[in-house]
């Protein structure tokens, strides 16, 4: 009987083995799963943040596109480089700027080409008056309508011509000051193409007592800043119209 006992014992031992051979691949097998599913759930989340990232910038990239063309449609035919295309009306609404850049101090060309387009609609005779708009203490402490009229000043225009406006701290002040404080209707606007652009699409859109609303475009700087400024006019085209439904509900357009 020991004997035969001894020879079943035996016998067992090998099953045993075998299960806990069966059982280590087993796990082995899974780890080996888990480990595999690890770097693929990081990968999905990884897409699913790149998908996302590229389908806002796409539809930013549409927004941006579609309200610079609506602006830009807008002032077809109500812009122009050429001084003589632009008819007459009393009053030029040049838009302020500084004389140097806030940051690196160098000379703004932005404001001497503003300078030269004013100069040159009022000596040919397409305006009587000039309504200098901008901020009476910019971030640098600069008055940008005292700048402007002394330099218009200095190039023959009498200062009994110029008006300042020193409250047009931002272009859409600019255009309802223009119409509510100084009572204008009708009014050249004297700047850049792409700020008359904008300016034109305000002043008619809202709700102002304004008709033949037309802009004279100075030129346009070639500089590193320029290219800037032309970046960052697609983010403010799209302000644009959040601006339009905000000043018409916070100020008594009408």
């Amino acid at each position: 009987m020991v004997a035969k006992t001894c020879q079943l014992s035996e016998k067992k031992k090998p099953e045993k083995d075998e299960n806990c051979l069966l059982l280590s691949i087993i796990l082995q097998s899974e780890s080996e799963v888990d480990e595999k599913e690890e770097p693929d759930m990081k990968n999905k989340i990884i897409k699913i943040c790149v998908c996302t990232i590229a389908i806002v910038v796409i539809l930013c990239s549409v927004l941006m596109l579609v309200c610079n063309q609506i602006v830009v449609n807008n002032a077809k035919g109500k812009v122009s480089s050429d001084i003589e295309n632009i008819k007459f009306n009393e009053v030029g609404l040049l838009l302020g700027t500084t004389p140097q850049a806030r940051i690196t101090k160098v000379k703004n060309y932005f404001f001497i080409y503003r300078i030269d387009a004013a100069e040159k609609l009022y000596k040919a005779g397409k305006i009587e008056k000039i309504l200098i708009s901008g901020d009476d203490n910019s971030l640098d402490g600069v008055n940008e309508t005292e700048c402007m009229r002394d330099s218009l000043v200095a190039r023959g225009v009498p200062a009994s011509a110029i008006v300042l406006d020193g409250k047009g701290y931002r272009t859409i002040c600019s255009v309802i000051n223009a119409n509510k404080v100084y009572g204008l209707q009708s009014f050249t606007i004297i700047s850049q193409k792409f700020h008359n652009e904008r300016a034109i699409y305000q002043a008619e859109h809202l709700g102002l007592n304004v008709e033949n609303i037309q802009a004279y475009n100075a030129k346009y700087p070639k500089s590193r800043r320029a290219y800037l400024i032309t970046i960052r006019e697609y983010f403010a085209r799209v302000k644009l119209f959040l601006d339009i439904l905000s000043y018409k509900k916070d100020y008594d357009i009408s």
